[in-house]
């Protein structure tokens, strides 16, 4: 190819992104080698996501966790500056200065495709509010990507045009979807996905088990077995055999016009689901 393929993933919070596109990811990398340049950012620091450690301790180690994970793919990591060039811990909210913050960081590494969560329509669904807004937030600026003066640009020189990205929306189990575009038999690397995820140690170890009520950290063996039930759950919400683990994604028409000829082409080990729409 004549240009690396550049793939961006927006997601909330420093493990989203292993749990629903580590994977595709890991695809990509052992496809493309050194010929697609991936970059991982976070919407926030994800430091209001323990129960023992302080905000600041938190987001220090969950800074190095991601970092440790995006490693083992050769990613970018970074964890957003929004407009007013500060972090934001948790609680994402819609406004300008997330708007902007997100529009300055796609403008800048012009990503071909985008990864991040789907916006929830069911007004019965549950929802985190970062994940939320975090979708939200990229769809609303997905028009004003083209747009060079929409925002201040925080680094370098204004862009006059840059080319607007394909948006594809991951799996998410607060939408509890049944409905997708393509899916990933991730089979082959599996257990790079699931080391990634190990890297967030804080997550899948301590805070994740005092949500769910349990006072004692996960075990690791615990953790394997969690997280392969994970997959084979998602799997069976899909209708798709337990025996091979997949990701899931849909294909939005939020960012730039896509065709799926294109997209077989640059994703040869995606499965198409038919579809009569």
């Amino acid at each position: 190819m004549n240009k690396k393929l550049r793939v961006m993933s927006i997601m909330a919070h420093q493990d989203d992104f292993e749990f629903n596109a580590g994977g595709f990811f890991a695809l990509l990398r052992k496809h493309y080698g050194e010929q697609v340049e991936l970059k991982i950012v976070t919407t926030s620091t994800g430091a209001s996501g323990h129960h023992k450690m302080d905000l600041a301790s938190t987001a220090k180690r969950r800074d190095q966790e991601a970092r440790n994970s995006a490693k083992k793919i050769n990613a970018a990591y970074e964890c957003l500056r929004q407009l007013d060039g500060k972090h934001v811990d948790g609680q994402v909210m819609i406004e300008r200065n997330l708007l902007g913050g997100l529009w300055n960081t796609i403008r800048e590494f012009e990503p071909d495709y985008i990864f991040c969560p789907p916006v929830i329509s069911d007004p019965l669904a549950g929802i985190h509010i970062d994940h939320y807004h975090t979708a939200q937030a990229v769809r609303l600026v997905a028009y004003q990507l083209c747009v060079p003066h929409a925002y201040p640009t925080m680094a370098g020189k204004v862009k006059q045009r840059v080319k607007v990205p394909i948006i594809i929306n991951v799996d998410d189990v607060y939408t509890n979807g049944g409905d997708y575009h393509f899916s990933c038999d991730i089979s082959g690397v599996y257990e790079l996905k699931a080391a990634m995820a190990a890297c967030h140690k804080s997550q899948i170890y301590e805070w994740l088990p005092f949500v769910d009520g349990r006072d004692e950290p996960l075990t690791h063996a615990e953790w394997q077995e969690k997280f392969r039930k994970r997959h084979i759950a998602v799997n069976q919400r899909y209708q798709q055999p337990a025996d091979s683990p997949r990701e899931f994604f849909r294909i939005t028409q939020w960012g730039g016009a896509w065709d799926i000829e294109k997209i077989g082409q640059d994703f040869p080990f995606h499965c198409l689901k038919k579809r009569n729409d």
